[in-house]
């Protein structure tokens, strides 16, 4: 399973090659020698200096979106696995058939409902801690579901990998 960390790792290796193979592309593919293997080489080329700077610029101009979603989406499924996992250790302590089937149908709404549901219980701990994840929480929905409605307020993924880091760090005491 991608941690928070590997997904951070992933975004900034990505926008420093990214950023790598434009400025490749810019200041020396044009003055590469292409007499030899290189110069043979099928997929190399044709391929010209503009091609890459235009490749290069457009990943990076939908990087940090991604970054945002791929982020959240980590951080979402090991905050549900953590909670999943103190629910499941309170529930072996119950016994009426009833609080069973309460925490069974709890368990399930934890594992497949609304993610908004499960911050909401923590904000009793650290209310601004959640709005600040609530937000990111926003932006990822809004590029995950194509970005076709206004714009929210805009998370740059450090913001993001910082809130989210933070959150999971005081997840055990924000469960307490």
């Amino acid at each position: 399973m991608m941690t928070l960390d590997d997904a951070w790792s992933w975004y900034l290796t990505t926008r420093g090659q990214m950023q790598i193979f434009g400025r490749f592309g810019r200041k020396h593919w044009d003055t590469l020698p292409w007499e030899g293997p290189l110069g043979n080489d099928e997929k190399l080329k044709s391929l010209e200096s503009g091609a890459i700077v235009t490749g290069a610029t457009f990943c990076l101009e939908h990087l940090d979106d991604f970054a945002v979603l791929i982020l959240f989406s980590v951080f979402e499924s090991t905050v549900r696995d953590h909670v999943l996992s103190d629910v499941e250790a309170e529930r072996t302590r119950l016994s009426h058939a009833l609080v069973l089937r309460i925490v069974d149908d709890a368990f399930q709404d934890l594992e497949h409902g609304s993610f908004y549901r499960v911050l909401e219980v923590f904000k009793g701990r650290d209310q601004e801690l959640v709005e600040q994840v609530n937000q990111v929480r926003k932006y990822r929905n809004w590029v995950a579901h194509g970005r076709r409605t206004a714009r929210p307020d805009a998370v740059e993924p450090e913001t993001a990998f910082r809130r989210l880091k933070q959150f999971l760090d005081a997840l055990n005491g924000l469960a307490s």
